[in-house]
This record gives C-alpha cells, structure tokens and sequence, in this order.
C-alpha cells in the first residue's frame, strides 16, 4: 500500500510543472559543471603530454648527439646536460599549466659494439596536473601521465647529414592577426625554434645545411644553404608581409638548392657522406592563380622522384592552399595543418625533431 502510494505521488510530481525545473536543475546542473570541468582539465592533460613528449625527445636528441661530438664527456657529465637542457623546455610549459609538477629520470649508458661505442639515452618524466576546485568534487585530486624520449648517437662515422631549403610565404595576408599575432611574427618564432634545434643536433656545424627561399607574387628573396643556422634566422627575422602568393619560383630555387651537385660535394669534404635532401614548404593561403598551383605540384613530384622529402605547413589556410600542401607532402605524416600560432610553432618542432633524427636518433 505505501508503495502505491509513493508511485502516485511520484507520478503527480512529475505532472505538475510548478517548481519541477528549479528542482531538476538543482540536482543536475552541479553534475553537469563537474563534469564539464574534468573535460577541460583531461584536454588540459592531454596538451601538457605532447608537449612533454616533444621536449623529452628534444632532450634525449640533444644528449646523444654531444655524446658523438665531444669524445671526452662522461655519462654523468651527460646526465646533467640532459636535466638542464630538459629544464629549459619544460620551463615555458611550468607556467602554462597551472599547478603541475614534473620528475624526470635520465639514464646514459654507453654501449660497445664492433666499429666503437653507441651511447644509448633514456629520459622518462612524470607530469602531474592538479584538478579545477569543481572537478576534485568527483573525488579525484589530479591526473597525471608518463613520457618517454629514446635516442642513441650511432657510432663514430655513421652519423647522418642531411641539406634541408624553407619555402616561406610572406604574401599580404601574413601580415593579418590571428588569435592576437600578426602571422608573420609567429612564423619567424618558428623558424627560430627549428634553428636552435639544428644548432643543438650539430654543435660543430658539420652534419646540417639549411637555408630559405620566400615568396609572395614572386621569388621575393633567398638565402642561400649554409651551415651557419644562424643565417637562417636573421633571414626570416627580415621578412614582411606583402603582395600575393605564387609559389612557383621559390619552390624551385629550394628544389635546385639541395639537389645541386655542389651542395653534395660540400657534405663529401666535410664529412665524406652523401646528405638526404628536405624541402619545407609553408604558405597560408591560396596561390594567386590556379597555374601557379599546377607548376608547384610538377616540381613537387620531380623533387620526390629525385629522392627530396617534403614536408608540408598549412597556417590557417584556406581549402585550396591545403590541398596544394597536402599533394606536395611526401606523405600524410609530413603534412601539418596548423590553425593558430601554437600549431604552426609546434608543427616547425616536429620537423626538426624528425629531421634530426638523421644527425642522432630517436629509437622510441
């Protein structure tokens, strides 16, 4: 009996509507934000791994590589190269994500085998983000994930080389804001990144060329492949955004550049090896007309046959200036489509994380 009264006064509840929404609202709207606020802090933690993942990478690189360059460094003068160096990365992601912790563990070990000694790095790093006030309500104080970066230097005399030209759009819309930046700011800091990489992977300037072409309506300037990345730098330090977009000329002043047989010749006296060959090529728009497009694409496809790897760089662009990028690329994880500043910046670091692989391995 007192059961079937319950049900019918539970059935009268939900009939009457007086007051039925304040109550409901009051029993899920409490649920509703905690659970909204653990999907924000989870993106939160999902971010903050890849950019531990990058700079565990970046680091393992680094080490391996001044482990090849300079013969008389100890595992433990490495070790402390490695966390320094790691500081140095995550000191940027310390103050972007708000009460997270790291703690890194660095090994260095170096291997003897047949032609000499392979130094094998490995740094772990645990990154632990506090929860929102709202979120721990769901009885859960942090979350936390675990990273890896892998790399070994390869013996003396195997180390590779490798001729790398950048095709860089510096047309009129280069110069419009976005998220606050005026996009031609935010690629020069790009380009900065991917330098220091180089600098870092080949310290004694004997593995790494690079330099750069920009465009507009045209081949607007150059500079030539060196192995000063520095030069590099100041190259795109110096650009401006004007004009409109044909990428035609640009991309094959870098096609010939690391192709040439002079610039193989410079890689055979300094180290006696044959250098691989990469082309970045980055734009933010549409080219001007469609023929522009259609002779990119034909120097693309002669530069992949040619044995050049292209990596791609999409900065907010439109459709048309993504699918030129994406037919060019040699292959879809060369191709980056980046939609704001931190993408494009991100994309360059991957680059140079992959490519300098060539000068010192990532294994994992």
């Amino acid at each position: 009996m007192a059961k079937s009264i319950l049900k019918s006064k539970f059935r009268d509840l939900l009939r009457k509507k007086n007051g039925n929404f304040a109550m409901m609202a009051a029993l899920t709207l409490p649920v509703m934000f905690m659970a909204g606020s653990l999907a924000v802090d989870t993106t939160n933690v999902l971010s903050m791994k890849t950019r531990l993942q990058n700079a565990v990478d970046s680091a393992a690189l680094a080490t391996a590589t001044r482990l090849l360059q300079e013969d008389n460094l100890t595992a433990v003068q490495a070790k402390e190269f490695a966390e320094k160096f790691l500081d140095g990365q995550i000191e940027e992601d310390l103050s972007a994500f708000s009460n997270m912790s790291v703690k890194p563990t660095v090994t260095v070990l170096p291997v003897t085998i047949d032609n000499g000694v392979v130094w094998k790095v490995s740094i772990s790093l645990v990154g632990t983000q506090s929860l929102t006030p709202m979120a721990r309500m769901m009885g859960k104080e942090n979350l936390s994930v675990n990273v890896v970066g892998k790399a070994e230097s390869g013996s003396a005399g195997s180390q590779g080389s490798f001729s790398m030209a950048l095709v860089l759009d510096q047309s009129g819309s280069m110069g419009w804001n976005l998220g606050g930046l005026m996009k031609i700011i935010v690629l020069k800091t790009a380009v900065n990144s991917l330098t220091t990489q180089f600098a870092t992977a080949d310290p004694d300037r004997k593995y790494v060329r690079v330099g750069a072409a920009s465009y507009s309506s045209y081949l607007k300037s150059t500079q030539k492949l060196s192995w000063n990345p520095t030069k590099l730098s100041d190259f795109a330090n110096g650009l401006w955004a004007d004009g409109g977009t044909d990428s035609t000329d640009a991309f094959s002043w870098a096609y010939d550049s690391v192709t040439a047989n002079k610039e193989i010749r410079r890689h055979e006296r300094k180290s006696g090896q044959v250098p691989k060959k990469f082309i970045v090529f980055m734009t933010d728009g549409d080219n001007n007309y469609k023929s522009a497009d259609t002779s990119t694409m034909k120097l693309c496809n002669d530069a992949k046959n040619d044995g050049v790897v292209i990596y791609s760089v999409a900065f907010a662009a439109p459709k048309r200036g993504k699918e030129l990028l994406e037919y060019c690329a040699s292959s879809s994880s060369h191709f980056f489509d980046a939609k704001n500043s931190a993408e494009l910046i991100s994309a360059f670091e991957n680059i140079g994380l992959q490519t300098s692989e060539v000068v010192s391995r990532l294994t994992q």
